[in-house]
């Protein structure tokens, strides 16, 4: 782990792509996707929500709407903070993988397994965009920002970057990310009565601007779908 291979950057250069263009030579750090245990415990970290507790029996999140309890049963844990323990104590079924792990290449448990398969296929994206759990991660991760950061755009759009990209937005991404937040205050001011309410940050003391608000849960559920988040860097 000392050694400078270890350590390289996986940033590109032109020059050693042009030699090495497949970087069988480690010339630069080979991107790969984290675990899906991996992608949920950074999801809960940024929103707040992770319980760090270590110890103790598994334990059993929500299942996917309309999804039937596996054999042997699916007891969802009582309270969120013991659901939201570290994906390392999340009970394996045999015969039921938890849906957002078997999306992400979680191994068949009935099989011993050296290494895992890395894939990328549609229902990823669709488990990570889609699902009703990460959109209640984004809606606790702009509760945070917004405790953190009040309702200043510039503040917000650096406190997401920094919480979940551990950087600064860089100046054309700040403009990017305040262009987004500007076009989704419009298109949620110009709904019409009776459409379905967009989702409200979570986990607030006071009630704020909601236009402001959903706008920013939009913005911080893209940044818990993009590559340099699901992807080690």
């Amino acid at each position: 782990m000392a050694s400078s291979t270890y350590q390289q950057s996986s940033k590109a250069r032109e020059h050693a792509a042009r030699i090495d263009p497949d970087d069988k030579l480690l010339w630069r750090f080979p991107l790969h996707r984290l675990e899906g245990e991996a992608i949920r415990d950074s999801a809960l970290s940024v929103s707040g929500l992770l319980n760090p507790k270590m110890g103790g029996p598994s334990i059993f999140p929500e299942l996917p709407t309309g999804m039937p309890a596996p054999r042997g049963g699916w007891k969802v844990n009582a309270t969120e903070g013991e659901r939201d323990r570290r994906s390392v104590y999340v009970f394996v079924r045999r015969n039921t993988r938890y849906p957002l792990f078997e999306s992400l290449d979680m191994p068949d448990p009935h099989e011993s397994c050296a290494r895992r398969n890395v894939t990328t296929s549609p229902i990823q994206a669709l488990n990570l965009f889609n699902s009703k759990m990460t959109l209640e991660w984004a809606q606790h991760f702009a509760g945070r920002i917004i405790q953190t950061a009040g309702n200043d755009p510039g503040r917000q759009v650096d406190a997401a970057y920094r919480l979940a990209f551990g950087r600064k937005p860089d100046a054309v991404e700040r403009q990017t990310a305040n262009e987004f937040l500007s076009k989704q205050r419009a298109i949620i001011l110009d709904r019409s009565p009776g459409e379905d309410e967009p989702p409200l940050p979570l986990g607030l003391p006071a009630r704020v601007n909601d236009p402001e608000a959903a706008a920013l849960v939009d913005f911080c559920h893209t940044l818990i779908n993009a590559n340099e988040f699901v992807y080690l860097n």
